[in-house]
């Protein structure tokens, strides 16, 4: 055997159909089988990145009849900032913004199962196409010619445009719980990034919310090195850069699991085990909950447009940054880096494995060579005990106020995670005394009185889910 052989992999034949199991989506419009699915459909051939337009091309296009364009698209600024500071409309184009922002690249079918409302499905709903109009958003659609045929709403898809009109425009029409809801209080992400990744980073995410235990999903923006292991921990890093993971599964006793996609094994795929590795060696378990793993998702057609299987190489890559960092207990770098198999995971079109239920993935914890040292373990079944200075969970409450966080595991209202306006203010306001005190029969001021509720903030002063 050589040192650089793969672990053995499962058959994947004690896979399921995702239609055989409940899902948290509820909505069979929605969730996973009613889904393309960005691995097995072949939406990317040949190349990996998707066909965009942005706000200016289009009205280029239809000023000089270059190529036809849904007219509401093309709308005037004017127009479009009456649609996007209208109260029709607020919740479902704020989810999509808070979607983009904290995921960069979704399609209309992951951004309507996030949020919950169909009408994101359509490129042409008002607030899609408005948010277009003012470069809040660009709209593309799959590189695959099959996918760009007329009428395939379901196949587009939405990045935030690289602009700085959210900032500029849109931040001063928001309330802060609204903005706070969009963007975290972080600045707005503009731009995207690299599209079949970032699409199967939010299935990933997505699948876990729907099918597993968990306790919350985080999108990229919310993944990143400071947060997981730095300011989010109220800690200094020592080199502090701006790298994120792909997302992080958050389990529902806090501990986080990071994961990374990758479709190669290069030198930089090395240098982002080895980041990682130093990260973890200086962040406990029980003080940052912090777990990392690597999916690999090369294409599925291997052998055809010069893409080759990276597995072998990924796990000699790892196995040679992990050799800098002595140990197999339960705090080294050994034992919270694992590295899985897209195809393990999910065998087929819509299917999902027994080491997907479980998170199983491969970690160089053994004493031997080649693949006798890497163990399979559940990520979802790793001990995890945190510090008793350590909130752990604090996290999977305060997700709850992102529009980004699927829809299911934010309902209810969650307005008192930051308290009314005067609280924020750190305003001490006594409550004024009835004007008749014998009317009132003790009840507390703003009570409900008969068949009226308590009185309550108005709604965008609120967090609801």
């Amino acid at each position: 055997m050589t040192t650089n052989a793969v672990p053995r992999r499962r058959s994947g034949g004690d896979a399921i159909h995702a239609e055989l199991v409940p899902s948290a989506c509820i909505d069979d419009e929605l969730c996973t089988q009613a889904r393309r699915d960005p691995y097995w459909d072949r939406l990317w051939a040949p190349g990996s990145q998707a066909a965009w337009i942005d706000s200016q091309t289009a009205r280029r296009s239809w000023k000089y009849k270059l190529g036809r364009a849904n007219q509401r698209k093309v709308m005037d600024e004017a127009e479009a900032m009456r649609y996007l500071t209208s109260n029709r409309g607020r919740a479902p184009r704020q989810a999509l913004w808070g979607v983009l922002d904290s995921w960069r690249t979704v399609s209309a079918e992951q951004a309507a199962a996030l949020s919950g409302y169909r009408l994101l499905l359509d490129p042409n709903f008002s607030q899609v196409s408005a948010s277009f109009a003012m470069s809040v958003v660009d709209i593309g659609v799959y590189a695959s010619p099959y996918m760009m045929a007329p009428g395939l709403r379901r196949s587009s898809l939405y990045r935030p445009s690289n602009s700085t009109v959210f900032e500029k425009l849109i931040k001063d029409t928001l309330t802060w719980p609204e903005w706070l809801s969009v963007t975290g209080s972080y600045p707005w992400s503009s731009g995207g990034q690299y599209d079949r990744h970032n699409i199967l980073a939010v299935e990933l995410a997505l699948r876990a919310a729907e099918y597993l235990p968990i306790g919350t999903i985080m999108g990229e923006k919310f993944s990143s090195v400071d947060l997981l292991a730095g300011s989010g921990l109220g800690k200094r890093l020592h080199r502090p850069d701006n790298r994120r993971a792909d997302g992080t599964i958050v389990r529902s006793d806090g501990m986080r699991i990071a994961y990374e996609l990758t479709a190669s094994a290069t030198k930089g795929f090395e240098n982002k085990v080895r980041r990682w590795a130093q990260i973890i060696s200086e962040r406990p378990l029980e003080t940052s909950g912090l777990t990392v793993v690597f999916v690999a998702a090369p294409h599925p057609n291997l052998g055809f447009g010069g893409h080759t299987d990276p597995r072998q190489e990924i796990y000699r890559r790892l196995a040679k940054v992990l050799r800098e960092f002595p140990g197999t207990g339960k705090d080294s770098p050994a034992a919270r880096i694992g590295v899985a198999s897209w195809d393990e995971w999910f065998p087929a079109r819509h299917e999902m494995s027994e080491a997907f239920f479980n998170l199983q993935a491969d970690f160089a914890i053994n004493d031997g060579k080649g693949s006798d040292r890497w163990a399979r373990r559940s990520m979802l079944d790793m001990e995890f005990t945190p510090w008793h200075t350590f909130d752990a969970t604090a996290v999977i409450d305060n997700s709850k106020l992102l529009t980004a966080t699927p829809h299911w595991l934010r309902k209810g209202e969650h307005t008192h995670l930051i308290g009314t306006p005067m609280d924020r203010a750190g305003v001490q306001v006594p409550h004024p005394a009835p004007a008749r005190p014998e009317l009132s029969k003790g009840r507390l001021l703003g009570s409900g009185v008969g068949v009226a509720g308590d009185a309550q903030l108005p709604a965008r002063l609120r967090i609801i889910g």
